[in-house]
């Protein structure tokens, strides 16, 4: 009989939706380099038209592992328009609407603006599916897993950095000595900055990841952190905190024209001792893999 696990968490991450702002009133903002960014190569990258059939791909695979929660880790939007968000929340009320459980949090994207910070534009689209407490939260799957949400995001005038406070560290520390010795941790951006997968530039990581990173690998714990940000899939072990893995998943329904992919997510299974991850790709069709944990020798 095969080894049934305890828990399976559905990864996507970085789903972009976007429009076109042609307002110029609104463009006198950071809005103004995104609004570009969409012209000249997100709407290419990116097929909203996919949104819905990859919906229900994610519906099916749920079926077949009894996964009952999908896990969004940001940046559900292109330039933080309403237009955008109203897109985005349609499509995760169609996820629960799938009969899936919601966890999430904002990517940098969704707080691209001081404007739409300040209006509470994240909160008032997705505040049905927001912890009562805010961030940082610890959630429970059905199978009993601690999930700890983390807040890494904040608005910048020019740069995609992260930021989390060292307040928020202690809360996320506090937090895992309620939690069981397996756990998933999650935020928006990664914690390694150079990966098998990926290299992100300075003005693109995030603030104090090493002070949480710490945290994270001297708990003793078994973590498997998952991120996005990067449009890149990685799986690896941390190079000096053995208990502690790192999972980033590429963009949901981006067009990678160099690799012929057209979308992506990640199947989370958890046992009572080992994660196992099973990426999903669909190259003219989806296909499933269950890759090697790497263990790298080089500095996060």
């Amino acid at each position: 009989m095969n080894e049934r696990p305890i828990d399976t968490l559905i990864h996507i991450a970085d789903i972009h939706f976007w429009k076109i702002v042609r307002n110029p009133i609104h463009l006198l903002n950071k809005r103004f380099l995104g609004n570009l960014t969409v012209l000249l190569k997100r709407r290419r990258e990116f097929d909203m038209a996919q949104a819905e059939p990859y919906a229900d791909t994610i519906a099916e695979v749920a079926a077949s592992a009894g996964a009952k929660t999908v896990l969004l880790t940001g940046d559900f939007v292109s330039t933080s328009t309403h237009e955008e968000f109203d897109l985005a929340v349609r499509f995760v009320r169609g996820l629960r609407a799938r009969g899936l459980e919601i966890h999430l949090l904002p990517g940098n994207h969704d707080v691209y603006t001081f404007e739409s910070v300040r209006r509470k534009r994240f909160e008032h689209y997705f505040g049905e599916f927001l912890p009562a407490d805010g961030y940082p939260s610890i959630l429970r799957l059905p199978g009993g897993t601690p999930l700890i949400l983390v807040p890494t995001v904040r608005p910048r005038h020019f740069s995609a950095r992260g930021h989390i406070t060292e307040k928020e560290v202690e809360q996320v520390r506090q937090l895992l000595e309620q939690a069981g010795d397996r756990l998933v941790v999650a935020g928006h951006y990664p914690l390694l900055n150079r990966t098998q997968g990926y290299v992100s530039i300075r003005w693109r990581q995030l603030k104090n990841a090493g002070k949480l990173r710490r945290v994270l690998g001297q708990s003793q714990k078994h973590i498997l952190y998952a991120a996005g940000h990067v449009h890149a899939f990685t799986y690896e072990r941390d190079p000096i905190y053995a208990n502690l893995e790192h999972l980033t998943t590429g963009a949901f329904f981006r067009r990678d024209f160099k690799q012929g992919i057209s979308g992506e997510f990640s199947e989370i299974r958890i046992y009572r001792d080992r994660f196992e991850i099973h990426h999903h790709v669909h190259k003219g069709g989806w296909t499933s893999t269950q890759p090697v944990i790497h263990h790298v020798d080089r500095k996060g």
